[in-house]
């Protein structure tokens, strides 16, 4: 299975939930729900995270949009830290 659709879609979760306004989303539930996904991800066996990070990469590298292949390789940082 190619896991690219399901990874592109947590970015898109991740940095509306880290992006949203206040009018949009109450900032303490975009704070929960990205705990949450955070939580879920922080779960994945050492290949998959790596997998993960290569499906990032991959989305990142081939984005036409500058700002969205910047989102895809923050996402590591923002669930993980430096690792």
């Amino acid at each position: 299975m190619d896991n690219t659709l399901l990874v592109r879609a947590i970015v898109e979760a991740l940095m509306f939930l880290e992006h949203a306004e206040d009018d949009e989303v109450d900032p303490d539930a975009a704070v929960r729900g990205i705990e949450v996904i955070g939580h879920e991800l922080a779960a994945l066996s050492p290949a998959d995270r790596t997998e993960f990070r290569l499906v990032l990469a991959r989305i990142a590298e081939t984005s036409g949009d500058r700002g969205h292949a910047r989102r895809a390789r923050e996402v590591p940082f923002m669930l993980w830290g430096e690792e």
